[in-house]
């Protein structure tokens, strides 16, 4: 700058002996008056304004026209009548009035400043930002609005135990969460003081499988994949002991090859010696197979021992207060046994569950009348409940069924199954005394231990007994049939 001038804003200076200094500084103050506080009505109006104010300023834009001709990127400022154009220093900054931005000039051009800078460590927005919660927001509600298309909101974390979620609050007080939680999982968990917590919801990531810990009204059949798991239903009247190998207790339960000695005690029961199995039928559920999936085994209770646990290709220990995940392979087809076999002590469980995924859910029961229904798709019987088929002995004449006969044309029994079976049962027919494949009769008294002449047949539907015993006008019988996998 020359001697006369400022160095920054080329302000005139008063010269020693000068006459008529006040021209000189009211020079000064009229350029301070248009460059201290910048503020420019416009920055990109290309000709001046037709009638524009004392004290009016514009930046002007490339390609301007008529009294801004040739002044790009200047301050104009119309003072007393006239335009005045001062030339800005790069570092200048102006806020322009009707754009509502601030702008900063680097040298060449007019270039706008961020409202918000980028890569700043904290930014609270109404708020107080802090190195927990870098960015904070007070506000009635918050827009994420798309840029022309979809738009995605994205919580990324370091490792799969690590936490990515969404955290619902009541004065900062956790109520409802979800996301990933501690595993890769999704979860939705909810709490009513924000410190204990309970899952109500999971979906496996492998799977898709949904599951719900705390139980669902309206609970699916495919819930539990096990029937009669908790060993309730109890239709051969099993009152427990020893089991030879292949022969069915509570029903669904059969034992090992080996054999097995089990006993139930209201909810529990506990396994002595030997395994037991369930054979599982992926129809029943819905399902082609159990190939390459995830299931995961519980107990509601388990003391005593550890289980040693097989289902087709899988294995594993159900120790006490542990769950126990099991993936079959992809040969594991068709119908697979679940075997329960004895790892230490003396295992006493309850409730078993076995169900989709890698996440154990609480227990949460069929109603009766369906569990039973699903158990008599595989057995089913006529006495009494309570009463063990093989040795129920009412007496002559106190058959479950009885059919009137002639004497000489004999009797035709047709019987529907109250559930039909899972394919053509084998049927075993007793009478009075409990002998099988016996009828009771009465040709003038009621005789056990009578051997029927005619013909048994059975379906999946129902069976037929046709006898054609001279002299015989009545019939009784108890039967069971036994589709059994």
């Amino acid at each position: 700058m020359a001697n006369d001038k400022t160095t920054l804003l080329a302000l005139p200076y008063l010269a020693a002996a000068q006459s008529q200094k006040h021209v000189t500084h009211n020079d000064a103050l009229r350029m301070l008056d248009v460059l201290v506080q910048l503020s420019a009505k416009s920055a990109s109006l290309a000709a001046p304004p037709s009638t524009p104010a004392d004290g009016d300023r514009y930046i002007v834009p490339s390609g301007a026209s008529g009294a801004f001709a040739g002044q790009a990127m200047k301050i104009a400022a119309y003072q007393d009548g006239a335009w005045n154009f001062f030339s800005p220093s790069a570092g200048w900054i102006a806020y322009v009035l009707d754009a509502s931005v601030l702008r900063c000039f680097d040298g060449a051009a007019w270039q706008i400043i961020s409202a918000i800078p980028t890569n700043v460590p904290l930014l609270g927005i109404n708020a107080t930002a802090d190195l927990t919660s870098r960015l904070a927001v007070s506000a009635a509600s918050t827009l994420l609005n798309h840029a022309g298309n979809g738009h995605q909101l994205k919580l990324n974390k370091a490792s799969a135990a690590d936490t990515a979620s969404l955290l619902y609050q009541t004065g900062f007080s956790g109520r409802a969460e979800m996301g990933l939680a501690g595993d890769d999982g999704f979860h939705l968990k909810v709490s009513a003081d924000g410190a204990s917590w309970r899952e109500a919801l999971t979906v496996d990531r492998a799977s898709g499988i949904v599951s719900f810990p705390q139980g669902a009204i309206g609970t699916p059949i495919s819930q539990n994949l096990l029937i009669n798991s908790d060993f309730l239903v109890n239709q051969r009247g099993f009152g427990g002991g020893a089991l030879a190998g292949g022969a069915y207790g509570f029903d669904r339960w059969k034992a090992g090859a080996g054999g097995a000695t089990l006993s139930r005690s209201g909810l529990v029961v506990t396994l002595s010696a030997g395994t037991i199995a369930q054979v599982i039928e992926p129809s029943v559920f819905g399902e082609t197979s159990f190939a390459s999936r995830t299931l995961t085994l519980s107990a509601g209770s388990l003391s005593g021992g550890s289980l040693s646990v097989t289902l087709g290709s899988a294995s594993g220990v159900l120790a006490a207060g542990q769950s126990l995940s099991l993936s079959t392979a992809a040969g594991d087809t068709g119908n697979l046994a679940l075997t329960l076999a004895i790892a230490s002590g003396t295992p006493a469980f309850s409730r078993l569950r076995l169900e989709w995924g890698a996440i154990a859910t609480g227990w949460t029961s069929r109603p009766a009348p369906l569990e039973m229904v699903l158990c008599q798709r595989y057995y089913e019987t006529s006495v009494p409940a309570g009463q063990p088929p093989a040795s129920y002995a009412p007496g002559a004449g106190n058959g479950s069924i009885y059919v009137a006969a002639s004497g000489s044309a004999g009797s035709v029994t047709q019987l529907r199954y109250l559930v039909p079976k899972r394919v053509a049962p084998t049927v075993t027919i007793r009478d009075g005394a409990a002998n099988a494949n016996k009828i009771s009769v009465y040709n003038g008294a009621w005789l056990n231990n009578y051997a029927f002449t005619g013909t048994l047949g059975a379906t999946d539907k129902g069976l037929s007994l046709q006898q054609n015993n001279a002299g015989v006008t009545g019939v009784t019988f108890d039967f069971s049939v036994e589709a059994e996998l």
